[in-house]
């Protein structure tokens, strides 16, 4: 079994979104819980009261998992193959140069990855240094049924695709970002050019700038399929996607029940087209992780996917800051903005 260790235990770790007697936990602790090749074997949190509440909720699940007050301990002291990075975004760069320094195989960083592209440009290069993975947890992406329907897409189900439109907005590094990549999944990581419109509604501390929400956002691709990420809920809830291809069209998101349609308007039966069981998010990318391990691919939203998605976040962010539309790579690395997802 591949070691795991837990950086950060507030909610996405374990505290929210799922219990363990849960059937798909929608967090890090639910999704190791049904894992396959990967263990906990440690977490590390500042705070002694987080590291009680995690212990009192998970300690039946993991009851040979070991606390640390501070994360230089636990990376020093276990040999990790994985290292969850779990606190709030501002603290993601200070924190990433200290795993990248212990060099385990993989991190799987929480998004928003970093509070600038500089801050990513830095990391990336570090990482590269050392000869470690990171795979950034835009974790709506490891749906079963996403990730089948994508497949299905990549083989031809609905020809060719042409345009995406995903719904949800908010901050958009911080909760859009998972809509983006949802985008990407069905368009391709290859995005060129992005005009977006959006509004500031929060402050910012001292050194950020505040994160602006989304209202809607145009993306280019240079295969030219149009991207329109529409900065609110549509028709069926949050953090699916419209994808209109050729032959047909498709529907697919997290919450929204997979729905396909051919050219003639007729409904494709997908029951006959394998659709997976549901399973929780987090079980899916350590298991993907865990096999990269035993020789296959890199998970998803791994390198150069993850890098996309956060260019293309920050090209946003300064599209509704300057009102221009945002050739990529963007040129502005340094604007700081208090990501804090």
């Amino acid at each position: 079994m591949y070691k795991v260790g837990l950086i950060g235990l507030g909610k996405i770790a374990g505290m929210a979104w799922g219990d363990p007697d849960d059937p798909h936990p929608y967090n890090h602790a639910g999704g190791l819980r049904d894992a396959k090749k990967v263990q906990l074997a440690a977490v590390a949190d500042l705070s002694g009261p987080a590291r009680e509440g995690f212990r009192e909720k998970w300690e039946k699940v993991f009851p040979d998992t070991r606390y640390y007050d501070q994360p230089a301990a636990m990376l020093k002291a276990e040999a990790l193959d994985v290292v969850a990075v779990c606190v709030r975004g501002p603290y993601h760069f200070a924190l990433m140069q200290e795993v990248i320094a212990a060099a385990p195989k993989v991190i799987f960083l929480e998004k928003p990855p970093t509070c600038s592209l500089q801050e990513m440009d830095e990391i990336v290069a570090a990482a590269k240094e050392k000869n470690v993975v990171i795979t950034v947890s835009y974790s709506r992406h490891w749906s079963p049924h996403v990730l089948r329907l994508q497949e299905l897409a990549r083989q031809g189900l609905i020809g060719q695709v042409e345009t995406v439109v995903g719904y949800t907005g908010h901050g958009i590094l911080s909760f859009a970002s998972h809509t983006t990549d949802l985008i990407c999944q069905f368009a391709g990581y290859c995005p060129t050019a992005v005009y977006a419109r959006g509004f500031i509604e929060n402050e910012a501390p001292e050194g950020y700038e505040p994160e602006p929400t989304l209202h809607g956002m145009f993306i280019e691709f240079e295969n030219g399929v149009r991207g329109v990420h529409i900065g609110r809920d549509g028709e069926h809830g949050g953090f699916y996607c419209d994808v209109f291809g050729s032959e047909g069209y498709l529907r697919a998101g997290i919450y929204t029940p997979p729905f396909a349609r051919d050219k003639a308007g007729k409904p494709i039966d997908l029951a006959s087209h394998d659709m997976p069981p549901n399973a929780s998010v987090f079980t899916v990318a350590y298991d993907q992780i865990a096999d990269t391990f035993d020789g296959g691919p890199l998970p998803h939203c791994t390198g150069e996917d993850w890098i996309a998605i956060n260019e293309i976040g920050f090209a946003a962010v300064e599209s509704v800051l300057t009102n221009q539309r945002i050739l990529l790579p963007n040129q502005n690395r340094a604007r700081k903005i208090f990501a804090n997802g």
